[in-house]
């Protein structure tokens, strides 16, 4: 026997219902983390923090100093590198946008003179880290596979609260005559299992998309 389908009659895939549940999901986040606030959210997950904190050290002492990364593509269009890099550079002032971009980010926000602050689910852990500046001097292979000399190449490294250093995220925006192209990477201890480095990416995926879209529409 076949497996159960239900879809909208006159359609053969489920991507009309699948979408309405998603704007349906997203939705009811939004409210949640609303009415929740940074504070209430992140009291509610202080168990789930702890965890994803002494999860992230484990990996980092039993990897030695080695690392694993991975990179995805996208491609964009409709907009170029440059707007889209401008739209985000404003972007992470605005705590709601930085949220909205993936369901799983619980928190996202920099106090004045420190670096932002992401609350994350990274594979089935949530996690707490920082990002420091980005460093626009990243272009090598063995930094960003596939990206070339572009400017916009870059990195920010990841750091727990005490400043200990657990990986790093790399992108680069290459323009192209319709569009551009994003390379995205992610870096984290040898240990973390491929599945994390590949949920990271599909994470990727999901957030910039969104951030892409919203910045098409503005």
């Amino acid at each position: 026997m076949s497996a159960a389908t239900v879809r909208l009659a006159g359609e053969d895939t489920d991507s009309t219902i699948d979408g309405l549940e998603l704007f349906s999901a997203r939705r009811a986040l939004e409210l949640l983390k609303r009415r929740l606030g940074r504070d209430g959210v992140l009291a509610l997950l202080r168990d789930e923090l702890a965890a994803g904190d002494a999860f992230l050290r484990d990996h980092l002492a039993r990897s030695a100093g080695e690392e694993t990364t991975g990179t995805t593509t996208l491609r964009a269009h409709g907009i170029t590198a440059a707007a889209f890099g401008a739209w985000l550079g404003a972007a992470f002032a605005r705590e709601e946008v930085m949220l909205a971009g993936h369901p799983e980010h619980w928190s996202i926000h920099a106090e004045p003179g420190r670096d932002v602050n992401i609350v994350e689910t990274l594979d089935d852990q949530v996690c707490s880290f920082f990002m420091r500046p980005w460093d626009d001097s990243v272009t090598r292979a063995q930094d960003l596979p596939n990206a070339t000399d572009a400017p916009t190449a870059r990195r920010s490294h990841m750091l727990l609260a005490d400043g200990t250093v657990i990986g790093s995220i790399a992108n680069s925006f290459e323009e192209e005559q319709d569009g551009f192209t994003a390379r995205l990477s992610v870096t984290l201890p040898a240990t973390c299992a491929p599945g994390m480095v590949e949920q990271h990416l599909e994470h990727f995926a999901v957030e910039f998309r969104t951030w892409i879209l919203r910045a098409a529409e503005a």
